[in-house]
């Protein structure tokens, strides 16, 4: 559909795109991934036609339409929702205007035949129109939006009554709607829900688009994407393969060029130190010289450089009283939404909690209560002796001083801090030289939140609450937050759509739905388990509790006793446990592995040689024979080696399959 041949793209003087060749065709499914600032959205732009590069061809097919969902919205806040969900685009809307100017002028034709010829030209736009799903739009825009979070009546409200974040959503409503030939994406998870995410990825795996998406998002990308490019240091470089193998091949290639350089250095080192020791003796003269030209024609082995990551580390805050925040019969209303009524909730000392649930639930509005960020309507929040919250808003903005510098808002948040040390933790969030003097107003996504998080470790605090903290992170940022948040041994509450930071984090799920908040004391994937035995309860007619077994009855009245404390006791034990017995197991799974690799090695090497024509006539029968024997042992030992790493991983798919018995928290 698109071509990119030795491209080139500058922008403020600094390269993006580097001779970059690039083919997307019909039906591909493009993760595009790397560093903030790297070139991704650049490289959207040129491929949709918005930019022109500085060097090099782009060729298009003809005909295609191509639908861009941008980081940067432009809303028609005069429009409704559903207005603007419906505003065609592409082919479509060049369709629907000829539609509506071909009957008046079939009407001012006098000519019969060119009156028929115009009348055919209609008949041919309706069918285009059709096909293009013209005529059930509407039908499909409401369901599209319902999957995207709005609930049902928001369609008819102006879409300036909503937050930017649901502008966005509706314009890809948009997208989808019209489902152009070619989709390009940019970062369309940031501000979606965990179930609008889910759902999304559902949508975008069945729909016919070729799809080019950039994103941040683990899971959503290994769900989608068959190819990866990756920019970086002004090249974009596609791999055909899925998100995890290419991370695989990714850390395996970088570890061989590493190894490669590392020999290269050393056999370069062995010369020069030749050279210099005989250069002076004639009898070694050719031998030197020979070496220098070899010297000067190796081309050197040259391994980039990793971009530069964030460095987090939370201090660990002193002990506190618990339970550390609590809100008793708390009510909040948003004008006539009554968002939560007489709620009760705790966040303990050393939890580590995501609110999970349908948009508009009040997952949000929760965090903000516990953190003081709003006001209750009714109820109380208690806060423990000695507990100091956090709060890391999902609008960075909320928590920046937009007018003032990166420095300046750094500064005006310390209490007895120098400069010196405000700029070393700076520093670790990328924030170097002259950029700490950039307006806040002017920084990227990434930037805003990398600030956002250096300014509540000027004050560390000893409960953290985060709304949504993955958005605009790139993945070193995220992994490098996840390391942190694990080691973190204060309170922790939080929003997330990104699976992956929920299952690498969360140690306990609370869902927020309908008025209710259901506890799930346990990590993410049991959270599954058990929503799925509810699921299957509810299929089958009976309710979750008349479909629990005895083991789990008396599990149940057993957490009621010993209260949350024991129950998360009981995961850790569980979790441990699980780990116990599936290390050895890994780990012979590993070896054998290792061993199976070898043995096809040697397999591969004894049947080249079989093969090969000067084998027979260099070798005597004896040593044909035992070629022959040791090729059969080592198919025979390859097959035992297979079906034993099999029955291992059977073992450890059992294992890992569920819970030992129900209501383990593992």
């Amino acid at each position: 559909m698109i071509s990119l041949d030795g491209v080139h793209k500058g922008f403020a003087g600094r390269t993006l795109l580097r001779d970059v060749s690039l083919r997307i065709g019909e039906g591909d499914r493009v993760g595009v991934v790397g560093p903030n600032g790297a070139g991704k959205s650049t490289l959207l732009a040129i491929l949709r036609g918005a930019a022109e590069p500085d060097q090099g061809a782009v060729s298009r097919v003809r005909g295609a339409s191509v639908g861009h969902l941008s980081q940067e919205i432009l809303s028609t806040p005069d429009a409704t929702v559903l207005e603007t969900a419906l505003r065609p685009g592409g082919r479509l809307a060049r369709i629907l205007d000829e539609l509506r100017d071909l009957p008046d002028a079939i009407e001012r034709e006098s000519d019969p035949a060119r009156q028929a010829a115009m009348a055919a030209r209609l008949a041919e736009l309706h069918a285009q129109q059709d096909e293009l799903g013209g005529h059930d739009r509407e039908a499909r825009a409401k369901r599209i939006l319902a999957g995207l979070g709005f609930a049902p009546g928001a369609e008819a409200r102006p879409l300036r009554s909503f937050s930017g974040g649901y502008v966005m959503r509706a314009e890809l409503a948009r997208l989808l709607t019209d489902l152009p030939d070619l989709l390009l994406l940019d970062e369309p998870t940031n501000h979606l829900d965990l179930e609008s995410v889910l759902w999304l990825q559902g949508f975008l795996a069945r729909c016919p688009s070729t799809l080019v998406v950039i994103s941040h998002d683990r899971a959503f990308l290994a769900s989608l994407a068959t190819s990866i490019v990756e920019v970086d240091g002004g090249s974009a470089r596609r791999w055909n393969l899925g998100w995890e193998a290419w991370v695989e091949q990714r850390a395996l290639e970088r570890r061989q060029l590493e190894a490669r350089a590392r020999e290269q250095e050393k056999r370069l080192r062995e010369t020069e130190r030749f050279v210099e020791r005989f250069r002076s003796k004639a009898t070694k003269a050719r031998q030197v010289q020979s070496r220098l030209k070899a010297l000067e024609k190796e081309e050197r082995i040259e391994v980039a450089r990793e971009s530069a990551s964030v460095r987090i580390r939370f201090p660990q805050p002193p002990r506190t009283s618990d339970p550390v925040l609590e809100l008793e019969g708390a009510s909040k209303s948003w004008g006539e939404h009554r968002v939560h009524e007489g709620l009760d909730f705790v966040l303990r000392r050393g939890d580590k909690t995501v609110l999970v649930g349908p948009n508009g639930a009040g997952k949000s509005t929760l965090l903000k209560m516990l953190g003081g960020a709003t006001p209750l309507d009714a109820g109380e929040r208690r806060v423990g002796h000695g507990v100091t919250v956090g709060y890391y808003a999902q609008h960075r903005e909320e928590m920046l001083d937009v007018g003032a510098t990166v420095l300046q808002n750094a500064l005006a948040r310390v209490r007895d801090q120098g400069e010196t040390t405000v700029r070393a933790l700076l520093g670790s969030f990328l924030f170097t030289g002259d950029d700490v003097h950039k307006p806040a107003s002017v920084l990227s996504g990434g930037e805003k939140s990398r600030l956002a998080l250096a300014l509540i470790l000027l004050r560390p605090p000893s409960v953290l609450l985060m709304d949504e903290p993955t958005i605009h992170l790139d993945v070193p940022s995220v992994d490098a937050l996840i390391a942190a948040l694990v080691d973190f041994e204060g309170a922790l509450g939080f929003v997330s759509h990104d699976v992956h930071f929920i299952r690498s984090v969360a140690r306990r799920v609370v869902r927020i739905a309908g008025g209710r908040v259901d506890e799930y004391a346990g990590d993410w994937d049991y959270y599954l388990w058990r929503r799925a035995r509810e699921s299957e309860a509810a299929a089958e007619g009976t309710s979750a509790r008349e479909a629990a077994t005895p083991a789990e009855d008396a599990l149940a009245g057993e957490r009621s006793a010993r209260g949350l404390r024991a129950e998360r006791r009981q995961a850790a034990e569980a979790r441990v446990a699980l780990a116990r017995r599936l290390r050895p197991l890994r780990e012979e799974a590993s070896r054998l592995e290792d061993l199976v690799d070898a043995l096809e090695r040697e397999k591969a090497g004894l049947e080249a040689e079989l093969a090969d024509p000067a084998t027979y006539a260099a070798a005597t029968g004896g040593d044909l024979a035992a070629r022959n024997r040791r090729h059969a042992e080592v198919e025979r030992e390859l097959e035992a080696a297979l079906a034993r790493w099999e029955d291992v991983q059977g073992r450890i798919a059992e294992a890992e399959s569920g819970p030992e018995e129900p209501g383990d928290d593992a």
